[in-house]
């Protein structure tokens, strides 16, 4: 059935056109993710499919009595009310309606009890419908999954922004719309919400659509792309890895025919030059009908001329150009510890990594990575007793705040103020990051996010340090800056220490995970996917004893992971997902710089074989699920 449909959509503000030309429509059960860069007019397709904006042209087309729910990046909600009631606003306002419903039938004269009777069942029906004394319990579950366990009854404003973003997601999810569209549902969350969150929107039987930057999200739940570029959208068939291996293709396929087509035009062109000398010399009239037909053909075979095939749609273009380091220490943390009056994040806490090492912190939000990082960037020192930097070290660090940049100066100042760079130079590093001369006069405090990181990121990188600390470096980027940043340190020679929720990221930069856990700091060599895939065996038990009907679930107890490591090895099944997970990430990179090189034959070949990867990957994580299930009551 369907649902919506977006009908030739034209989206103006003021006179500057966003969208163009937009067309698609949404079934019922239909999984959507909906993709393209940094202000190319993703927010407001779902703005104008809610109708919260007007479109300037053409029509959206909805279903009647569809049911839709919505989840933008931000919402303000009452910092007065608890984070229960906020989540239960709707289903609290049914229920009124019912109990309503209840004392009138109780007191109701006879003379008006068939309408009374009639309002009742309306009211139960509608509680019924929209889960009715389920849902509260659910609420509390889909809480604590999110990462707010326990705090139900907290005030609204008492959370972190991210946090209450959580509260918005709560909500939809509870009404379970027919229809629901998300944007960036994944920021803010941990690796256990976002799990979560994954899981939840593949068994979902309405349809959604989501607006996102994560790849893996988008790789397990949607089975259709949304590709949103110069104003419209075209449509790819399987999720984001089938959608960038088809893109790969069709751009080494027009990479290809724009060469040899531009290998005819040359030789039309010489013709062309050839039959102008030959008509000017014998001034033979035959000879300037053939040279007419020569130029009309050449007129005519430009205008239909292959295009060139567009560079992705970010231009940035990061660069470091580190020292090797003589040092053999990068960082030791030594007998830390942390409190916040009565909560202590870590204590006698032990980090150690070597020069050349690229770990990933991780940790549930709140526990204390952006806080270790903070205090290495200001306690660190080869002489310090807690907390060692390895001499001959210089250290780069993006903060997840960006509070290494002056808010009261101009993005030009920013970077050419912390000297030791020419005026051409920065021009330069500024385009590199994608920054114009309309840029150049802005205050560094009214930027958006997405821009803010990308100046940090210069002003970073431009002094070549050779340890880089950072910390969620990829927000607010849209999916090719996150690439351009993968592919810059994924050749960088140096020490890498960073915090991030992209596991896709990840996976292409990091070497060694160490977990914040238990107030310590527990190191896991491998990739990221090969140490989640190991909690994920360990934690299979406990799912499988948690109830799942009609009442709230035993929350899930984390075994403690160091001593069930010691009973417990990865199943054959977790290490052959890890070992497909490595082969596809390096197919990945290959096709990419396969195209890049201009080996098209190679690219394709190598294009063929990473779909054939990509399935067996998903054959893969079917079964992964099927025997992680719980097993059905009876």
């Amino acid at each position: 059935m369907e649902l919506l449909r977006v009908q030739n959509v034209v989206k103006d503000y003021g006179h500057v056109a966003v969208l163009e030309d937009v067309s698609f429509k949404v079934t019922s059960g239909q999984k959507l993710g909906l993709v393209g860069p940094n202000g190319s007019g993703k927010t407001s397709i779902l703005r104008m499919l809610v109708g919260e904006e007007p479109v300037s042209g053409g029509a959206i087309v909805r279903a009647p009595g569809l049911k839709l729910g919505y989840v933008p990046q931000l919402v303000e909600h009452n910092a007065q009310n608890r984070v229960i009631e906020t989540v239960l606003r709707e289903h609290g306002e049914l229920e009124r309606r019912l109990r309503d419903a209840e004392r009138r039938l109780a007191s109701a004269a006879s003379g008006e009890l068939s309408a009374v009777e009639q309002s009742y069942e309306a009211a139960s029906q509608a509680y019924e419908q929209a889960g009715g004394d389920r849902v509260p319990s659910r609420a509390i579950e889909m809480l604590d999954s999110l990462g707010l366990a326990g705090r139900s009854e907290e005030l609204v404003g008492t959370l972190s922004g991210g946090e209450k973003n959580v509260l918005s997601l709560v909500r939809a999810l509870l009404a379970e719309p027919e229809l629901l569209l998300l944007d960036e549902p994944a920021n803010h969350l941990d690796f256990e919400g976002l799990a979560w969150l994954e899981s939840f929107l593949a068994g979902y039987r309405g349809a959604v659509l989501i607006v996102s930057h994560n790849r893996y999200l988008l790789d397990r739940v949607v089975d259709e792309i949304l590709h949103l570029e110069d104003g419209r959208v075209r449509q790819y068939t399987g999720n984001y890895t089938s959608y960038r291996t088809t893109l790969l293709r069709e751009k080494i396929s027009q990479g290809r025919d724009y060469v040899v087509n531009q290998r005819r035009l040359a030789q039309l062109e010489e013709l062309v030059k050839r039959f102008e000398v030959m008509a000017r010399r014998t001034g033979d009239a035959k000879w300037g009908k053939r040279l007419r037909a020569r130029r009309s053909q050449l007129s005519r075979e430009r205008a239909q001329a292959v295009e060139k095939p567009a560079e992705e749609s970010s231009s940035m273009r990061p660069r470091v150009d580190e020292e090797a380091s003589h040092a053999d220490i990068a960082l030791q943390v030594r007998g830390y510890s942390k409190a916040f009056g009565a909560l202590v994040l870590l204590e006698d806490a032990e980090l150690h990594i070597a020069a050349g090492e690229r770990v990933a912190l991780i940790g549930p939000n709140g526990s204390g990575k952006t806080t270790l990082l903070r205090d290495v960037m200001k306690h660190g020192a080869w002489d310090h007793p807690t907390i060692r930097i390895g001499p001959s070290l210089r250290v780069g660090y993006c903060a997840q705040e960006q509070e290494v940049l002056d808010n009261d100066r101009t993005v030009f100042n920013q970077i050419f103020g912390d000297g030791n760079i020419t005026r051409d130079e920065t021009h330069t590093l500024l385009a590199r990051y994608m920054f114009g001369p309309d840029d150049y006069e802005k205050r560094v405090g009214s930027l958006s996010g997405g821009e803010r990181n990308r100046l940090q990121l210069a002003k970073v990188l431009n002094k070549n340090p050779n340890f880089l600390i950072l910390d969620e470096p990829t927000n607010h980027l849209d999916i090719p800056a996150r690439e351009a940043i993968e592919e810059v340190l994924a050749d960088f020679k140096g020490t890498l220490l960073l915090v991030s929720h992209d596991r896709y990221f990840l996976d292409k930069v990091a070497g060694r995970v160490v977990e914040l856990r238990d107030r310590k700091l527990v190191s896991h060599i491998g990739s990221f996917s090969e140490y989640w895939a190991e909690q994920q065996a360990a934690l299979r038990p406990e799912r499988a004893r948690a109830t799942t009907r009609g009442r709230r679930r035993e929350r899930v107890r984390r075994v403690n992971p160091q001593a069930e490591a010691m009973s417990r090895e990865p199943s054959a099944l977790d290490r052959q997902i890890a070992d497909v997970e490595r082969e596809k990430m390096a197919l990945e990179k290959r096709v990419s710089e396969a195209f890049t090189r201009g080996d098209h034959r190679e690219g394709s070949r190598i294009a063929n074989e990473l779909e054939r990867k990509s399935a067996e990957l998903e054959r893969l994580f079917a079964q992964w699920e099927r025997e992680q299930a719980p097993p059905s009551e009876a």
